[in-house]
């Protein structure tokens, strides 16, 4: 497995990219910004939203491009790109276990940094491919 150097700079960037969102804020519901940072979504998001679900699309595109599989790399990072984009047309969210749903009052840094890694993502993928092995 050889991947060409573009490929893994773009795949750490999204990696890097990625787990800073996990320590910043998402967004604001009803004014307060501060309940919801991004290890939280990630790990109960899945129950609320299905932007949720660009995550597991995202490392699917990470290994294929690693793989130097371009084609479903390009799949699923452009499926998960389109997916957590998504979220920016959200007016309301499901942010407590009663089910009830609060206005999104704002994006916050971590989701901006989570959609960057996304759009690594896909770049990585553009660029997957076999490099020849040299002897």
């Amino acid at each position: 497995m050889t991947t060409n150097r573009t490929t893994r700079v773009a795949l750490v960037l999204s990696v890097i990219l990625f787990a800073a969102s996990l320590t910043q804020d998402a967004f604001c519901v009803s004014g307060i910004c501060s309940d919801w940072p991004g290890w939280s979504i990630l790990l109960f998001g899945a129950l609320g939203h299905t932007s949720w679900f660009a995550n597991p699309l995202l490392a699917a595109s990470w290994i294929a491009a690693l793989f130097s599989r371009r084609v479903p790399a390009l799949i699923l990072a452009f499926a998960a790109l389109g997916l957590a984009g998504s979220f920016m047309f959200e007016t309301n969210v499901i942010t407590n276990e009663a089910g009830m749903a609060n206005p999104v009052t704002g994006l916050r840094e971590g989701y901006w940094l989570w959609l960057a890694s996304m759009g690594f993502g896909v770049v990585a993928a553009a660029f997957a491919r076999k490099m020849p092995v040299k002897l």
